[in-house]
C-alpha cells in the first residue's frame, strides 16, 4: 500500500524509473503525470503537488526535492534539465538506487543473526553483573578482586563509554562539518582508511559520469563550470567546480588540477589528459564512470563478505570469555574442596 504522505525507498525507485521510461517513449512531463493519475500507480495528493509545482514554473529537480531524493540524485535532474537527455538521467539515477538497495539489503542479511547473537551476549552479561553477580558475592563463592569479577563489572562500563565515545564523535564531526565546506570535509574522508577509497570510486564515478554527459552533448569546460554554478544549492561538485574556475583562470590544465582532489581515483586525472588529448574526453569517461561503479559495488560486496566472519568471530570469543568467567571461580572452589 502506498504511503500517503511521502515515498518509500522503493516507490522512489519506481517513480524515477517509471517517469523515465515515459520520457523515453515521448510522453511529456505533463502527460506522464496525467498517466500516473489514470494508472492510480502513486498517491494522487503527492502527484498533485509536485504537478503543482510545475504548472508554477518550478523545476522538476526542484519537485523531488520534496520526495526525498538525495542531493547528488537532485543534481543530476537539474543538469539534464538544463541541457538534456532527462529521460537517460532519470533511467540512470533509477539503476543506481538498486544497486544501493541490493547492497544494503545484503549487507542487513550479513549483520542481522550475528548482531542478534551479540545482543543476547550483552544481555547474559549485563544480567549477570546486575543479578547473578551480586549473589555469588554475598555467598562467598567468588571474591570480588577476581579478574573473571572485574570483567562482569566492567562490561557496562565498557559498553556506555563506547556509546558515549561513538556519539560525542558524531557530534564533534557535525560541529566540525558546519565550519567547513565539502571540499575540506571530502579531503579529510578521503583519507581515511577504508572508507576513502569507497568514497572516492563512488565520486569518481559520479563525476565522470555528469561530465561526460555534459561534453557529450558539446559543452566546452567553461560552459560546465558556469551551468554548475547556478545549479540551486550547494554540493561537492558545484564548489569544486567554483575552485576549478580560479585555478583554471590562473592558466594550469583540467588534469593537472583534479590530481588535487585526494576523493578523486589516481587515474581520473589520467583519464582526463588521455581523453582530451585524443579529443573523445566524453567518451572515455563515460566509460570510466561505468567501470569504477562497478568497482565501487565490487568493493562493497567484499565487505559484506567478511562482515558477517568478523562479527561471528567477535561473539565466539565474548562466548568463550563468557565460559571461562563463569567457570574458573567454580573450577577454583571444586579444588579448595
Amino acid at each position: 500500500m502506498w504511503n500517503k504522505t511521502k515515498l518509500t525507498r522503493k516507490q522512489r525507485i519506481d517513480f524515477v524509473q517509471l517517469l523515465g521510461d515515459l520520457l523515453e517513449n515521448g510522453f511529456s512531463l505533463q502527460q506522464a503525470f496525467a498517466f500516473f493519475f489514470n494508472a492510480n500507480l502513486f498517491v494522487p495528493s503527492i502527484l498533485a503537488s509536485v504537478q503543482q509545482d510545475l504548472n508554477q514554473g518550478k523545476s522538476l529537480a526542484a519537485s523531488f526535492a520534496q520526495l526525498n531524493y538525495s542531493n547528488d540524485q537532485i543534481l543530476q535532474i537539474e543538469l539534464a534539465e538544463s541541457h538534456g537527455d532527462l529521460a537517460q538521467t532519470l533511467s540512470g539515477i533509477a539503476e543506481q538506487m538498486r544497486l544501493v538497495q541490493r547492497q544494503r539489503e545484503n549487507f542487513l542479511k550479513a549483520v542481522s543473526y550475528p548482531l542478534l547473537l551479540l545482543i543476547f551476549l550483552i544481555v547474559i552479561l549485563l544480567g549477570m553483573r546486575f543479578f547473578l553477580l551480586p549473589q555469588l558475592l554475598a555467598s562467598g563463592m567468588i571474591r570480588a578482586e577476581d579478574f573473571s569479577v572485574q570483567l562482569i563489572k566492567m562490561v557496562p562500563v565498557i559498553g556506555l563509554g563506547m556509546i558515549i565515545f561513538l556519539l560525542v564523535l558524531l557530534l564533534c564531526w557535525q560541529s566540525w562539518g558546519k565550519r567547513h565546506n565539502y571540499l575540506v570535509r571530502f579531503r579529510v574522508l578521503a583519507k581515511m582508511p577504508l572508507l576513502g577509497t569507497l568514497f572516492s570510486n563512488y565520486y569518481s564515478a559520479y563525476f565522470a559520469l555528469e561530465w561526460g554527459k555534459l561534453f557529450q552533448q558539446g559543452l566546452e569546460l567553461n560552459q560546465i563550470i558556469e551551468c554548475l554554478l547556478v545549479v540551486n544549492g550547494k554540493s561537492l561538485m558545484q564548489e569544486m567546480a567554483g575552485d576549478l574556475k580560479v585555478r583554471l583562470a590562473q592558466g594550469n590544465t583540467l588534469a593537472e588540477e583534479l590530481e588535487r582532489y585526494p576523493f578523486l581515483t589516481r587515474e581520473f586525472s589520467r583519464i582526463v589528459f588521455q581523453g582530451e588529448a585524443r579529443g573523445n574526453l566524453a567518451k572515455e569517461l563515460l566509460t570510466y564512470s561505468q567501470l569504477v561503479w562497478r568497482r565501487f559495488f565490487n568493493q562493497l560486496e567484499f565487505l559484506c563478505s567478511w562482515l558477517q566472519p568478523l562479527v561471528f568471530l567477535i561473539v565466539a570469543i565474548l562466548i568463550v570469555s563468557l565460559y571461562l568467567t563463569m567457570l574458573l571461580p567454580l573450577t577454583n572452589l571444586e579444588g579448595i574442596l
